[in-house]
């Protein structure tokens, strides 16, 4: 009897359980987290969230105070999670679990204190932020509306980095047609008190598509100065995807959503026009 129990405990032991994990902030990680149908997961911060936004439809996110809830709406769904706080911003991978009994249930974040977080900050200087700076302290942007042309070039924006009076735009070109494209630097403007059929704070960091483009309204544009101009184009050849960035001046701006209309020059008859909410 005695050895039947202790065969019973250490198969208990080696059975996987729901986990409950402590991270350490850090937002240069993309933490895995591994969800189940018809099960909740909790990410509780060390401080109020600000703002949560999922990568898909595909799951329920709701947040209150310093916690996220998590529920996965579709079998076998997965999409990324962005968690924003007062003072920080925190990625995630949220994937399906093999089962219930390997889910997390409950991510519970350390409290650090700032003096401890200092070190890992980027510091930035007066020029450009380099594509690590953006990387790990930029904030992402989401793509709103259908993909472009499978047969044309293009072009995606992934990351905004904001500084004093200066805006950098990290973007993606990928080449989709058979010839080389040259990759040159677009001219920006920025549309006057734009009204739009969509609430505009709620598509801050938000490339929208061209319907939704048409459908704002403003009192004109004017041209936002680029910064160190780039004059030889960089060719993105057939089946090539590459990366650019992109410096403007904006100068002193008030809380209210701003709307950046970029003409990328083409080998076509127009420009490729891409809308950026910030």
């Amino acid at each position: 009897m005695k050895e039947l129990m202790s065969g019973f405990l250490a198969l208990a032991l080696m059975m996987p359980v729901q986990r409950i994990e402590t991270e350490r902030p850090d937002r240069a990680v993309v933490k895995r987290v591994e969800t189940a149908m018809d099960h909740l997961t909790v990410i509780e911060l060390a401080e109020p969230v600000v703002m949560a936004a999922a990568g898909s439809a595909s799951f329920k996110i709701e947040r209150q105070g310093n916690k996220v809830l998590i529920q996965p709406l579709e079998d076998g769904a997965s999409t990324n999670l962005f968690i924003w706080t007062a003072s920080n911003r925190f990625s995630y991978e949220l994937v399906p679990a093999a089962s219930v009994e390997t889910m997390h249930f409950a991510i519970d974040q350390e409290v650090v204190l700032r003096a401890e977080v200092q070190p890992n900050e980027i510091e930035v200087s007066d020029g450009a932020p380099t594509a690590e700076e953006i990387l790990r302290s930029g904030n992402p942007v989401r793509v709103l509306g259908s993909k472009s042309n499978a047969s044309r070039v293009g072009i995606v924006v992934t990351d905004v980095f904001e500084g004093k009076d200066q805006l950098t735009i990290r973007y993606t070109v990928e080449n989709r047609t058979r010839q080389p494209h040259a990759m040159r630097q677009p001219d920006v403007f920025a549309l006057q008190s734009p009204k739009s059929p969509v609430s505009l704070l709620a598509l801050r960091n938000t490339q929208i598509d061209s319907d939704l483009a048409k459908s704002i309204r403003a009192n004109g544009e004017h041209p936002v100065p680029v910064l160190d101009p780039k004059t030889q184009p960089e060719l993105v050849q057939s089946g090539e995807r590459k990366h650019g960035l992109l410096s403007l001046r904006l100068g002193p701006r008030d809380s209210a959503p701003v709307v950046l209309r970029l003409l990328f020059p083409s080998d076509g008859p127009a420009p490729i026009s891409i809308t950026l909410v910030l």
